[in-house]
């Protein structure tokens, strides 16, 4: 795959730390999955595989987004690892096409379209569609400080409170984190997958993020 594809995450110059929970394996594994994201060919016999577009990147990105994710604090038990999903969006196809027999941490990936944002309890990701932009800041306070990532597209999401944000650059899909509203959570982002995002902003927590 050339330079500048879709898929191809940001490169970091910063150095790694000596010893880290997130492996540098961790980091290739990233960036080996979002550079060849299982996106299936529309035929066998087609010459080349279709081009990934602006979802399936997106669905490559929120699948890949719960291998940099933990809890800081002992969880109960989950029999699956749900990704959610909020409004209209072209990105649930997507999510089903990438979706199928994937695990994450051991867990089989549940995918769940929520007609409303008081589902989203058991969602451990929950992508929330720029078509719920007039209803950011409100689907915001009712999660409060639940250890869900939020994920969207939609403008000002991370100032509305939000955790990562989609953005294009240059026709590419690429994120950017509010560590501020992840630090209000139990949720721990790896600094591997700090390391790809176009930006971060706020404060790491305290002793560093791992």
């Amino acid at each position: 795959m050339q330079p500048g594809s879709p898929t191809e995450p940001v490169r970091s110059k910063r150095h790694r730390p000596a010893q880290s929970f997130w492996t540098s394996a961790g980091a290739r594994t990233l960036a080996a999955t979002l550079l060849l994201a299982r996106i299936p060919a529309v035929s066998l016999a087609a010459a080349q595989p279709p081009k990934p577009n602006e979802y399936d990147v997106k669905a490559a990105y929120l699948l890949n987004f719960g291998k940099f994710l933990r809890l800081s604090k002992p969880a109960p038990g989950r029999s699956s690892f749900e990704i959610c999903s909020l409004g209209h969006d072209s990105i649930q196809s997507s999510l089903d096409a990438l979706a199928d027999n994937t695990t994450i941490n051991g867990l089989p990936v549940r995918l769940n379209h929520l007609q409303d944002i008081s589902a989203a309890g058991s969602c451990a990701i929950l992508f929330i569609s720029a078509t719920e932009s007039s209803h950011i800041r409100e689907d915001l306070a009712i999660l409060g400080n639940a250890d869900i990532l939020t994920v969207s597209d939609a403008p000002d999401f991370l100032e509305h409170g939000g955790m990562v944000q989609f953005l294009l650059v240059s026709s590419h899909v690429r994120f950017s984190i509010n560590l501020d509203a992840v630090n209000k959570t139990h949720l721990v982002l790896s600094s591997e997958l700090l390391r790809v995002a176009s930006a971060v902003s706020g404060k790491s927590p305290a002793g560093g993020v791992r």
